[in-house]
């Protein structure tokens, strides 16, 4: 009986030790490293062009043929199995909701029912996003936690959440739900469920007249466009583009589009404040690249672009929109389909460092590890520095219990970050041993990437499987 209450109390000893145990508010790597991408420009290379002019026109043309490719197609390319899987898994891992309540097998029975999926595609025709939205992987704006709240798998990781789109984005409508309050529309961000009043329709006309102009980059986040009137339309963000049609002093004038009372979209002109935008593209140098990414610097976490904020990927990917240099919206897609991809997993992790060292170019080079992507910057006392937009950082405490140290927002860091948490998980948190690929956004050669990748599956690359777009 008393060696039995010594290791009760020996157990309350270590819970108690587990749990005092004191850890920083923000981690060293933040702390110390300068925020800053300006810090880590090499100032006799910094204005110096990362493309030839040959490549970047090669480039844009990728761009432009990837942004406005859901305009030139007639039928969609994602058969109906793909759209159909996502409910089979769900009905057999219904999730959790808001309310951290079981979803029930009748709620997905009700939203299979509604996709109206026998139909698939029974209606398809070309459109325009009229705000910022949320395509989504069933059609419906309720969430799906694999548990109440466990870290990584409770909030904000909403698995029925595949990504944000930004307004006034091109897309395919291929299918609408039963009661017609959602449709499934592809685009060059990826497809999925979009509620049907961020939609409006477009015709020859409309389309000819859009694409007849230089487009106008957004270099700030909560940009507001207003009408002639000075009537507020909509808040653009970084990674958002429009047709330029004039400037006067402070500002530039665009076309916008509005649906009329047939959900058609009508254009109209519009005003943004001239600071806040720039026309495409910007000259691709790593001192403009770094001006940018301290706009991004710091910004919310955002699982798949919840809240109209950023997950890894698609900070790297609204990052190079103003350059014109296209970027899938996933990480595996980015690091194997934009340039030129360097297998790294043969390495050491002494190996890797000195090759990203080497052969990386700063603020041209992604670095990738599974369901994580990061951009190369330059170097801090021999140490590599990356830029990415990041959750938390694994932690288990003495008994061996899983948690995160959260982070949650863009950071500048080394590939150790979290190293000097008294309770990190060190394993996860040396993301050198980690990365698989590095690539580099110009092949070494003189080349730049000027195919368009395969359609892809429309949602993330493994729905309810290990946690995409999570911890670095």
């Amino acid at each position: 009986m008393e060696k039995i209450f010594r290791n009760f109390l020996l157990l309350g000893c270590l819970i108690a030790v587990s749990n005092c145990v004191s850890s920083p508010e923000v981690i060293r790597d933040i702390r110390v490293l300068p925020q800053s991408h300006r810090h880590y420009l090499d100032a006799e290379s910094a204005d110096h062009p990362l493309l030839t002019p040959e490549e970047h026109r090669c480039a844009v043309e990728r761009f432009q043929a990837a942004c406005f490719s859901p305009w030139h197609r007639d039928a969609p390319v994602h058969p109906k199995e793909e759209l159909a899987l996502p409910f089979l898994k769900t009905a057999l891992n219904p999730g959790y909701g808001e309310n951290k309540r079981r979803h029930s097998r009748e709620w997905v029975e009700s939203l299979e029912h509604n996709a109206c999926l026998e139909d698939y595609p029974n209606r398809v025709f070309r459109a325009i996003t009229v705000d910022n939205a949320d395509l989504r992987v069933l059609p419906t704006h309720r969430p799906h936690f694999t548990s109440p709240g466990g870290p990584g798998t409770g909030f904000p990781f909403d698995h029925l959440q595949n990504s944000s789109i930004h307004v006034h984005t091109p897309v395919l409508v291929t299918h609408a739900s039963r009661d017609k309050s959602w449709l499934f529309v592809e685009s060059h961000t990826g497809a999925g469920w979009i509620a049907a009043r961020d939609i409006a329709a477009v015709d020859p006309i409309f389309i000819s007249c859009w694409q007849d102009h230089r487009l106008l980059a957004v270099l700030k986040d909560e940009t507001p466009i207003y009408d002639e009137a000075g009537v507020f339309l909509f808040m653009a963000g970084i990674g958002a583009f429009f047709p330029l049609v004039d400037k006067d002093r402070e500002r530039y004038c665009i076309l916008a589009a509005t649906p009329d009372e047939d959900r058609n979209a009508r254009i109209r002109r519009a005003w943004v404040d001239s600071a806040a935008v720039r026309p495409m593209p910007l000259p691709p140098t790593q001192a403009d690249v770094a001006s940018l990414a301290d706009e991004l610097l710091n910004k919310p976490y955002g699982w798949g672009g919840l809240y109209r904020n950023r997950d890894c990927s698609s900070t790297l990917k609204d990052l190079f929109t103003p350059f014109g240099i296209w970027l899938p919206r996933h990480s595996s897609h980015q690091a194997t389909e934009s340039g030129f991809y360097i297998d790294l997993t043969p390495l050491s992790s002494e190996s890797k460092k000195q090759t990203i060292l080497e052969e990386g170019i700063p603020f041209f080079t992604l670095l990738w590890l599974e369901g994580h992507i990061m951009l190369y910057v330059g170097k801090q006392d021999g140490e590599p520095i990356v830029f990415h937009n990041m959750w938390g950082i694994k932690t288990r405490n003495i008994l061996g219990r899983e948690g995160r140290k959260i982070v949650g927002h863009a950071a500048l860091t080394t590939l150790h970050p979290g190293t000097d948490l008294p309770d990190v998980d060190r394993p996860a948190a040396n993301l050198l041993t980690r990365i698989k690929g590095m690539t580099l956004l110009v092949d070494p050669g003189g080349t730049v990437t000027t195919s368009l990748p395969a359609p892809a599956s429309p949602f993330a690359e493994d729905l309810f499987g290990p946690p995409d777009r999570n911890d670095p």
